[in-house]
């Protein structure tokens, strides 16, 4: 698991600043650190994807996004990253732009090649936006959400399985990974902004 610098974090996503969980707790002490040069260089962090056992799960990012800064994605960097990761099961998400089509291509290549990117959604009126792409699509939920939910157009979603079995984490389920499977996956809001998270879930930026 890794973790990358907030500046490539791109403040189009709702929960930047406002509920986003690694903002808070243990892991806003890691992340804060990650600046001016601090934590692996892509070539360190390539060397170090290259050691990891092949076929292992992994997951990038448990906080930061894609390389570049803000919606401008990196795409050399991210071929970078891709090829480390050849015979080796690795996966991400990213709220970066999709519209421009330099990015969309960076995502789409890195899905094609093996290394999973699955595109990040606020609220579920917001996958629906996304799915088009016929990228993975991960989204927020409701506190409330059940195991199973819909999207206003009535694309599946399935509750991460974490949320509700300790018997099940990143490292042994694997369905991030999945890049062709025909339903979304989803976080139900959670963390000391709780009630904040929740309501961009519930589409309302107003709680």
């Amino acid at each position: 698991m890794t973790t990358t610098s907030r500046d490539t974090c791109p403040d189009s996503c709702a929960l930047k600043d406002r509920g986003c969980y690694a903002e808070t707790g243990h892991i806003k002490i890691h992340w804060r650190k990650l600046v001016n040069g601090a934590g692996l260089s892509l070539d360190m962090l390539c060397r170090h994807i290259r050691t990891i056992p092949g076929g292992t799960l992994w997951r990038h990012n448990q906080a930061g996004d894609l390389p570049g800064t803000g919606d401008q994605l990196d795409a050399k960097a991210l071929a970078r990253i891709v090829r480390a990761n050849r015979g080796r099961r690795g996966f991400t998400y990213t709220h970066k732009d999709i519209g421009q089509p330099r990015n969309l291509a960076a995502i789409r290549d890195a899905n094609a090649r093996g290394f999973t990117v699955n595109l990040s959604a606020d609220n579920l009126a917001h996958a629906d936006t996304l799915a088009p792409s016929d990228l993975p699509v991960v989204v927020v939920l409701p506190a409330s959400a059940g195991k199973v939910s819909r999207t206003p157009r009535g694309r599946k979603v399935i509750l991460c399985p974490a949320e509700f079995t300790d018997k099940v984490q990143c490292v042994n389920c694997g369905l991030c990974y999945l890049k062709d499977r025909d339903y979304m996956i989803g976080f139900r809001a959670k963390g000391v902004r709780k009630k904040l998270v929740n309501a961009i879930a519930e589409g309302n930026t107003t709680p």
